[in-house]
């Protein structure tokens, strides 16, 4: 994670910009990484055991994993570095999902995918923001406008603008300053 130049970063009130990565996992903030980072040499269910807190973490919420990506149940004992682009994407997020996390941060999850794996990642986001609090980083304007209900646009480290989804998606100047299209 990249070091804060100014200032705080705050979860439940607790301010954790200076926290090492791994306090900040237990606090219950799963992250999803841009460029996936899975553990290549590793099969799937390895993967995803490597990511237990506590011992069972993986069986309690296998079936919510399952159910989200079920073609990882088929791949269960594939090395990770055998998996394609979006069933690498899908391992990342099911990684973040063995413990239980109250916040999920998605970096990039439709980059490299093609569409038709984009439109099952648009699914399974969707289906696991109502179990808990999920904030995409997402380039994919379509993607992104289909699944938040808020938007923050950061330009240069700092906001640029925010508010609700429904308001940015009717305000075509707002999408052609920003995001270079209407």
């Amino acid at each position: 994670l990249a070091p804060i130049r100014e200032g705080a970063i705050l979860f439940e009130g607790k301010n954790i910009s200076r926290m090492r990565s791994y306090k900040i996992a237990q606090l219950g903030i799963g992250y999803v990484p841009e460029h996936r980072a899975i553990f290549r040499d590793l099969t799937v269910a390895e993967n995803l055991q490597i990511a237990e807190r506590q011992k069972e973490d993986f069986a309690r919420h296998a079936d919510l994993i399952f159910g989200l990506f079920p073609d990882l149940k088929r791949l269960y004992r594939m090395s990770g570095g055998s998996l394609s682009g979006g069933q690498q994407q899908m391992l990342a997020i099911a990684r973040a999902l063995v413990p239980e996390n109250r916040l999920l941060l998605i970096d990039e999850p439709s980059e490299g995918l093609a569409p038709v794996i984009i439109e099952g990642m648009m699914h399974a986001i969707r289906q696991l923001s109502a179990h808990t609090t999920v904030v995409l980083v997402e380039q994919n304007f379509r993607m992104a406008s289909q699944l938040a209900e808020d938007y923050v646009i950061i330009e240069e480290g700092q906001t640029a603008a925010s508010g609700k989804m429904a308001d940015l998606v009717a305000d075509e100047a707002l999408i052609h300053r920003y995001l270079g299209a209407a």
